[in-house]
C-alpha cells in the first residue's frame, strides 16, 4: 500500500512522463533491483491502480537513449473528481450511507461537505449489519492506557502487552508482546475464545516500533526478512514450468528429467518461507507435486501442518481429502 500510494503521488506530481527506471529510481529501494522482477512488480500495480479507477497513461518514446520504452503518467483532469451534480434523493442516500457506516467520523463529514452534502435536516433511523466484535473496545482501551490483555487464544491463556490494533483482509489484528513467550506476535481477534480482561493502566512501556512491521502486509508474501534462509523445494511435471517462471530462473538450483513436455521433469527451487503460513499455502497448491527437501525444521514443520489437517475432525472431508 504504501508502494502503491507513494507510486500514484509520483506519476500525478511529475512534470513529464517517467520511465519504469526513472520511476524506480525516484522510489528508491521500493522495487526490486533485477529488471524482469522490477517490471513483474511494477505492471502489478499498474493494474491495482486502473482497477479502483486511476487513468493512468501510457506513451512510447521515439527517439533518444530510451527509444522503444514506455513513460508513464496521471492525468490530473480525468483523475480529479468533477462536480457529481447529485440530486436531492442521492444526497440524503449519501448521508443515510455515512451514518449507517461511519457514525460520528468527522472525516467521513469532510467528504459530504467536499460532495456539496450537509448534515441531514432530520435524525435517520438506520439498521445496520457492521463486522465489529465486542473486544475491540477492550483492546482499543488496553493500548491506549497500557494495560496488559489477558484472554484465552489456541487453547491457552495469554497475557500481551499490547501495541496496537491493525485491519487487514478484513480481519482485525492485535499487535504485542506475548509475555508467556517473551516475543511479538499477532493474534485475530475473531479468534480469541474468552473475554478479554485487562491489568492496571500503566502496566508496560510500549517501544517505539511500527506495528505493522510485525504484521506481514501481505498474507501470501513469503518473504519478509532478506536475511532469512530460504527453503529446497522439489517440483515435479508440468507444475515446475510455471513454478520456474513465477520464481525466476535464478531461483532454480538444479533440474533433470528432459525437456519442458516430459511428465519426469522436475527441479529444485529455492522458495524463502520467513512467512510459514504463506510458505504452506504455496506448498499445498502444488499438490502432490511438491516435497519439500530443506531446512529440516521447515520439512518438519510442513509435514507437521499437514498431519494435523488430516487428523482435525472439524475440517470438511473435501480439504482432508485434498491433503491426503
Amino acid at each position: 500500500m504504501e508502494r502503491l500510494t507513494n507510486l500514484l503521488a509520483l506519476l500525478l506530481e511529475t512534470r513529464s512522463p517517467l520511465t519504469l527506471v526513472q520511476i524506480s529510481g525516484e522510489l528508491a529501494g521500493m522495487y526490486p533491483e533485477t529488471a524482469p522482477a522490477r517490471r513483474a512488480a511494477f505492471e502489478r500495480d499498474k493494474a491495482g491502480l486502473r482497477s479502483i479507477g486511476v487513468p493512468i497513461d501510457t506513451e512510447i518514446v521515439l527517439a533518444g537513449p530510451d527509444a522503444g520504452t514506455s513513460r508513464y503518467w496521471i492525468d490530473r483532469a480525468r483523475y480529479e473528481l468533477a462536480d457529481l451534480d447529485l440530486s436531492p434523493e442521492e444526497r440524503r442516500a449519501l448521508q443515510v450511507a455515512v451514518a449507517a457506516t461511519r457514525g460520528g467520523s468527522g472525516s467521513a463529514q469532510d467528504g459530504l461537505w467536499k460532495l456539496g452534502v450537509g448534515v441531514a435536516e432530520t435524525p435517520s433511523a438506520v439498521i445496520a449489519r457492521l463486522p465489529s466484535s465486542p473486544a475491540l473496545a477492550i483492546l482499543r482501551e488496553a493500548v491506549s492506557v497500557r494495560a496488559t490483555a489477558h484472554f484465552s487464544y489456541r487453547d491457552r491463556d495469554r497475557v500481551v502487552e499490547p501495541y496496537g490494533l491493525v485491519l487487514q483482509d478484513g480481519f482485525w489484528y492485535l499487535i504485542g508482546l506475548d509475555r508467556g513467550h517473551g516475543e511479538p506476535r499477532t493474534f485475530r481477534v475473531d479468534r480469541m475464545r474468552s473475554e478479554v480482561t485487562l491489568g492496571d493502566p500503566g502496566g508496560f512501556e510500549r517501544p517505539d516500533v511500527d506495528v505493522r512491521s510485525i504484521l506481514p502486509r501481505d498474507p501470501k508474501q513469503m518473504r519478509i526478512d532478506e536475511a532469512a534462509p530460504d527453503a529446497v523445494v522439489r517440483v515435479r511435471g508440468a507444475r515446475s514450468v510455471f513454478v520456474e517462471r513465477d520464481l525466476g530462473a535464478e531461483r532454480v538450483l538444479s533440474a533433470g528429467g528432459g525437456s519442458v513436455a516430459d511428465p519426469q521433469r522436475w527441479i529444485e527451487v529455492s522458495v524463502p518461507c520467513e512467512n510459514r503460513e504463506a510458505f504452506r499455502s504455496w506448498v499445498l497448491g502444488l499438490g502432490p507435486d511438491a516435497e519439500v527437501l530443506s531446512p529440516p525444521d521447515v520439512r518438519a514443520d510442513v509435514i507437521g501442518w499437514l498431519t494435523a489437517i488430516i487428523a482435525d475432525p472439524e475440517q470438511p472431508d473435501d480439504v482432508t481429502q485434498a491433503v491426503r
